[in-house]
């Protein structure tokens, strides 16, 4: 038998020899433990005031570099609204715009409103077409592949929901 089976062997007769309690795990001093788990002014120092990687300095150009592009197309973008004559006239749109409080606005601003508010509607009315579609509600020609849908107020009002809108007329009209 070696010296550990007789450790472990019930009734032995090394029972009665006491053997040292096991050694408790050494607790840290208070300062130590704050030491090492909050960073001292000296580390933080060092850490701010490393120099960039070539890697970083790389990513960081580059950031620099798309936010100059973006500015200078959202100029450019700007700069166009002059030029572009929107599907809802001006006047309309400024009437909205009176109505809801909002005056003197710049002409550019009253073409981006306009714009926003074309882009929402064409996108209410893809939505309404392309669920006609899927349901296949539209109307062929004999003789011709061309299909024609025709929007209801059905599909209207489910499309609309979905973009928050309510319609307040009812499902008839005289």
């Amino acid at each position: 038998m070696n010296i550990n089976d007789q450790d472990h062997q019930e009734g032995s007769s090394n029972d009665n020899v006491s053997m040292p309690p096991p050694a408790l795990p050494h607790r840290p001093s208070s300062s130590s433990v704050y030491s090492s788990m909050e960073p001292s002014v000296q580390n933080i120092r060092a850490t701010l005031h490393r120099p960039l990687t070539a890697g970083q300095q790389q990513y960081v150009q580059k950031t620099i570099e798309n936010a100059e592009k973006s500015q200078d197309a959202t100029t450019e973008f700007i700069n166009q609204l002059g030029d572009y004559p929107p599907t809802i006239p001006d006047s309309v749109t400024m009437h909205f715009l009176k109505s809801a409080g909002v005056e003197g606005t710049d002409p550019r601003v009253t073409r981006m409103v306009s714009l926003a508010a074309q882009k929402h509607i064409s996108d209410i009315i893809l939505d309404a077409m392309t669920s006609a579609r899927m349901k296949g509600l539209g109307q062929t020609k004999k003789g011709t592949k061309d299909t024609k849908f025709t929007l209801t107020e059905e599909l209207l009002d489910e499309i609309l929901k979905e973009y928050g809108h309510e319609n307040s007329r009812p499902p008839y009209h005289t």
